[in-house]
């Protein structure tokens, strides 16, 4: 039987979160078909449904799941459903380093609630977490002009760190079941945005959309989620959080280059503040056994 060594997790972590980082492109391009909010999300994770049916029709025992692991994987979806919809409400780059608060969430789960030691890195970094949120967003923080973006993005991070806790809490159950879920109630929680957006019916113009967005989700979203859950069993929650934070060097650098929109030493400082925030977590040793094989 194949046993993943302990490098394993992080770099295909790692390597998830880069591609998450490009999220953001399907996204915008439904936009501009009329598909705003959660819409677009949630014909995106349409394709990724009839892909996990088509998996669980061969492999249905994988549907079985505890209550915790469906929790969990609940959860992550709604995170899923909250950041595609803040990718419609404010800018990309600041959705992307705010949604990347989340290990300031996963190291107190962790510690309240997994007992997993404080370190004096988790202070630093920390710290640095916040220090880049509070550049990102300057005087909005204090003048209670937050965009509806900046605090959906807070959120999604916020139900992401929960998640990844309850799954990183049962390492035993199907990856492929963990996924199924995960689609499912980020449908589930995309209808209810799309009810609270009072979003207007899609139009015949969003038609020519229709299959490429069900084969980004079956191609794209499908592996990427996949290769994110099943890490999520196997590193700490602050752990993956932290190492999630390629998506950051992605999505940054590819909304700089190809969006218009502000771009400057605020946000260029805020991001490597919270990158930075993560490395120190992960280099550091920890010797406290914060990843499973």
């Amino acid at each position: 039987m194949f046993r993943p060594g302990p490098a394993l997790p992080v770099i295909l972590a790692f390597f998830a979160a880069a591609l998450w980082g490009v999220w953001w492109i399907p996204v915008r391009w439904l936009r501009g078909y009329g598909l705003d909010g959660a819409q677009g999300g949630l014909l995106l994770m349409s394709g990724a449904a009839l892909a996990c049916l088509a998996m669980l029709a061969f492999r249905p025992g994988h549907a079985r799941l505890s209550g915790r692991a469906w929790l969990g994987a609940m959860l992550i979806g709604t995170a899923f459903t909250a950041y595609s919809a803040a990718l419609n409400y404010s800018e990309v780059v600041r959705v992307i380093l705010l949604f990347y608060l989340a290990p300031v969430w996963s190291k107190i789960i962790e510690r309240l609630f997994f007992g997993i030691p404080w370190r004096w890195t988790s202070t630093l970094a920390l710290m640095a977490a916040l220090a880049g949120a509070l550049l990102l967003l300057g005087t909005d923080v204090f003048s209670g002009s937050l965009r509806g973006g900046d605090v959906i993005a807070i959120l999604s991070g916020a139900a992401w760190s929960a998640g990844a806790a309850l799954v990183f809490s049962s390492p035993s159950e199907s990856p492929v079941g963990l996924t199924a879920v995960t689609v499912a109630f980020t449908m589930i929680s995309s209808l209810f945005f799309i009810l609270v957006e009072s979003a207007p019916l899609p139009e015949l113009k969003t038609l020519p959309a229709l299959w490429p967005a069900f084969f980004v989700g079956a191609a794209y979203v499908i592996p990427v989620l996949f290769l994110t859950l099943w890490s999520a069993q196997r590193l700490a929650p602050a752990t993956l959080s932290f190492l999630l934070t390629a998506e950051l060097l992605s999505g940054v650098i590819s909304g700089a280059l190809w969006l218009d929109e502000p771009f400057g030493w605020p946000q260029a400082a805020g991001a490597a503040l919270i990158l930075s925030a993560a490395m120190v977590e992960v280099l550091v040793p920890a010797g406290d056994g914060q990843l499973r094989t």
